[in-house]
């Protein structure tokens, strides 16, 4: 059997299903299922017999001598017999992220979605985060399958965002749904984190984009730190790898005079997040305020609020790219969005 030489896990397993490295046997009845399933691929014809030996020559077989192949493929077996086939595709090393690929035999569409869908996420998600230490994977769909979100929910993927006119199909203009699973947790913030905010509050990094700019010593640090933790209309998270390193810090607060919180109307609460410096560029900023987002309508929060200092083009990307609708102020843009 063939090895990738860059995964360190090469094959998994649940009971009687297993996802091995692509194999050259099972390549045209993966031709056919791509054929039958067109309609939801991004592939403009049918393959032929010709085109897919030539692809599996030139393309696939090269993926195995590669010390960094730009897609990781895998058939998917139960009780040794190809039922589908998937992987991990325009994998960027840099930031360490990459889109998951799967169909299955066009057979188990109907009946049994659910339960190979899961299994392949099962199977897939050790080789992505432990086996080649991806922080994230997400998957690209039309929206053509609305059945597979909840799917995708269910396994713990967030929705992270919406591409507008990603298909057009019979003149129609169709989405494309983005949902996204990273190699963390938010956690809530406890008084163990003091030092390590105030190192990320004082460093000169994220002083420039703050809106403060005033010296903030050990002891007001202190402080405010443990007034935010007593405040309960604060809502604070440490963003953590699955090895317990800390990424960066997510808050909301909620203004205690508003009216929403005592007459039930919508509940607003202010954005502050920052990722730890020596982390920037490798998407922390989006996937703390999507698992932010989440965190926010768990404890009713109904629209949320962010305000960026214009030279802050990352930041202000990041918001754009969720969503947020921005208001240009004297000295910041806000960012708004409801939930």
């Amino acid at each position: 059997m063939n090895h990738y030489k860059n995964l360190s896990i090469q094959e998994t397993s649940i009971g009687d299903y297993a996802l091995v490295p692509i194999r050259m046997q099972d390549r045209e009845c993966i031709r056919v299922w791509r054929n039958q399933q067109m309609y939801h691929l991004r592939q403009q014809q049918a393959l032929t017999v010709e085109q897919q030996e030539a692809y599996f020559e030139t393309v696939v077989a090269k993926l195995f001598e590669e010390s960094e192949p730009k897609q990781l493929l895998f058939s998917y077996l139960h009780k040794g017999e190809c039922i589908g086939y998937g992987g991990l595709v325009h994998i960027d090393y840099q930031k360490k992220s990459a889109e998951l690929s799967f169909i299955m035999n066009t057979e188990l569409e109907i009946d049994a979605f659910e339960t190979h869908w899961t299994n392949y996420l099962q199977l897939i998600e050790p080789i992505a985060f432990n086996g080649i230490q991806l922080n994230k994977i997400y998957t690209y769909a039309f929206d053509l399958r609305p059945h597979l979100y909840p799917v995708l929910t269910k396994n713990g993927f967030l929705h992270e965002r919406i591409i507008p006119n990603a298909l057009i199909e019979n003149e129609q203009s169709i989405p494309a749904h983005i949902h996204s699973k990273w190699n963390a947790k938010l956690r809530l913030i406890t008084q163990d984190d003091r030092e390590t905010t105030y190192q990320w509050a004082i460093n000169p990094v994220v002083r420039k984009y703050a809106f403060q700019v005033s010296e903030i010593t050990q002891t007001i640090h202190e402080n405010w730190f443990m007034r935010k933790l007593e405040d309960k209309h604060c809502f604070y998270y440490i963003l953590e790898s699955a090895s317990a390193e800390t990424l960066g810090s997510i808050r909301f607060d909620i203004d205690a005079s508003e009216p929403s919180i005592n007459h039930g109307e919508q509940r607003t609460a202010l954005i502050s997040y920052l990722i730890d410096p020596s982390l920037h560029g490798q998407g922390w900023g989006l996937a703390i305020l999507v698992m932010g987002e989440e965190s926010a309508k768990y404890h009713g929060i109904q629209c949320l609020i962010g305000e960026v200092k214009p030279e802050n083009t990352s930041s202000c990307a990041i918001f754009a790219k969720l969503g947020y609708e921005s208001e240009i102020k004297s000295d910041r843009i806000r960012f708004k969005k409801s939930l």
